[in-house]
């Protein structure tokens, strides 16, 4: 049997690389707002940031003392941009739980299920390779940014419903 080769889509809408992802937010988010975790809720938002290469520039643009609100400023530049990531977000549901059960099963990520919490374990995954470093780096940038804002904060000003 011979094997197909993933598409350049595939390579990074995966699984693996999102639990990657997610287990980045979860710790930038713990290392900002020492002693809490990440709302599942949340979690729903990194994968359609990171993942689309428009939106991740903005982020990557965006300086980490600026915060969420200036990056909504710039994205909301062009309006189409923004309400986009509503519907990204509907769209990669289905990647965000596989990421969540990936990131569960490799030990990244422990979920409080009465509470809807994630928390990321102490562990060293592998580096990802230099072409997904500003995903990684768009995901930790998330994570600060979501942590100084009440989750409710952070939805509103992404405009993307709960």
């Amino acid at each position: 049997m011979t094997e197909v080769p993933l598409t350049p889509i595939e390579l990074v809408q995966n699984p693996a690389f999102g639990a990657h992802l997610i287990w980045t937010f979860c710790q930038a988010y713990q290392a900002e707002r020492i002693g809490e975790v990440s709302p599942m809720t949340s979690l729903f938002l990194v994968l359609p940031i990171t993942l689309h290469g428009h939106t991740m520039r903005v982020v990557k643009s965006t300086n980490q003392s600026s915060g969420l609100a200036k990056f909504v400023a710039k994205l909301a530049e062009e309006r189409e941009h923004l309400l986009a990531v509503h519907t990204r977000a509907l769209a990669m549901r289905n990647l965000t739980l596989q990421s969540l059960g990936s990131g569960i099963v490799a030990g990244l990520l422990a979920v409080d299920y009465d509470n809807a919490l994630v928390r990321a374990n102490q562990a060293s995954p592998p580096k990802p390779p230099e072409r997904l470093k500003y995903h990684v780096a768009s995901a930790e940038k998330l994570g600060r940014w979501f942590a100084r804002l009440p989750a409710n904060q952070v939805f509103s000003l992404l405009q993307v419903e709960a």
